[in-house]
């Protein structure tokens, strides 16, 4: 049955849809140059306040005050809340998936030997994973340039870590770095499920409310409620909250929402090499060339594999840029005509 309206597909290599096209990869540069450093400074204010506080209580803390201030803002700009149980169990889970089995297992990994290198290196193959899941899951495809972009992304947190992955580690704290791996891959497939009609201000505010909620048993067994008064543990507390859980997990979930999982991940191959550049200035550890070696070499792997997802989509022209093409389209004569030359 035809409708009312019959619409066709016209090819404009005019300036709107070259502009469209770069603002676009302008905003998803601002967008992943923004996740980078921000979570990046995860890492930097993560070791600073595990050495003032046990890293349990931390956790309990970020996700309590993060909680806090996502929900104000919520309540603030009458973000709508899900009506149907599944849109609240879907972002729980995922935020129990994303923020307690991820963060839990690498921060328990690291007290029990674990080196920061090792630790990256093992969660930043999420890229690789998410990839491959999802040609399992959801049929994405990746051209042979973003898969080579995948490795070379990983081999630059290689290159970038490789001072430090010296030394032997218990298996135990390495199968829980590897946990806290999987937590990542799982709530990010999870959330890149989520209908993209959800809010992202709400859909948050219910992930991390859940991710608290599950770090209450895990800091009593672990170092308690009590956070040290210092500036470093307060400092740290407040930057890992507003900073990485609120800040943070909007920039992920934005990108997820224009780009696919492994493409999205990519950006994570960036986060050791630069965390180690950072760590210079804010930790005051020596510059290594290795790190900056990596940074290159991540670099180029990102770029390889959003080169990779552009390639593989076509962008079409919007209606509303062509007016007069719709206008005519509408048309009952031309609708008439139409439905005769077909009939």
């Amino acid at each position: 049955m035809l409708s009312n309206t019959y619409s066709c597909y016209v090819e404009v290599p005019g300036p709107v849809a070259r502009d469209r096209a770069g603002s676009g990869r302008l905003v998803g540069l601002v967008l992943a140059t923004g996740f980078v450093l921000v979570w990046a400074s995860g890492y930097l204010v993560g070791d600073l306040g595990t050495t003032a506080s046990a890293p349990t209580t931390l956790l309990f803390w970020r996700f309590l005050v993060a909680t806090a201030v996502m929900g104000a803002i919520a309540a603030v700009t009458r973000a709508p809340w899900p009506t149907r149980l599944r849109d609240w169990v879907r972002p729980a889970a995922a935020g129990v998936l994303l923020l307690d089995v991820q963060f839990a297992g690498v921060y328990t990994g690291l007290s029990l030997g674990v080196s920061a290198g090792l630790a990256s290196l093992i969660v930043s193959s999420s890229p690789l994973v998410i990839a491959v899941a999802g040609i399992a899951l959801d049929g994405e495809r990746l051209r042979p340039v973003g898969w080579l972009g995948l490795v070379l992304g990983l081999a630059g947190v290689g290159v970038a870590v490789s001072s430090e992955l010296s030394g032997g580690a218990r298996t135990s704290a390495v199968v829980l770095c590897v946990v806290g791996l999987v937590g990542f891959v799982a709530g990010t497939l999870l959330q890149k499920h989520a209908p993209a009609s959800a809010d992202l201000r709400t859909g948050t505010t219910i992930q991390i409310g859940a991710a608290t909620i599950v770090s209450v048993p895990l800091a009593a067994v672990g170092g308690g409620f009590a956070l040290p008064l210092t500036a470093v543990a307060v400092g740290s507390a407040l930057w890992l909250a507003v900073v990485n859980s609120v800040g943070g997990l909007l920039l992920f979930f934005v990108i997820l929402r224009r780009r696919s999982g492994a493409g999205a991940t990519s950006a994570l191959f960036l986060v050791p090499p630069v965390t180690a550049l950072l760590a210079v200035p804010v930790l005051g550890e020596p510059l290594d060339i290795a790190a900056l070696a990596g940074v290159a070499l991540a670099a180029v792997g990102v770029a390889l594999v959003s080169r990779s997802e552009s390639a593989g989509t076509r962008q079409l022209p919007d209606a509303r840029d062509f007016p007069d093409v719709v206008s005519e389209a509408n048309d009952p004569q031309h609708t008439q005509q139409f439905r005769d030359s077909v009939g």
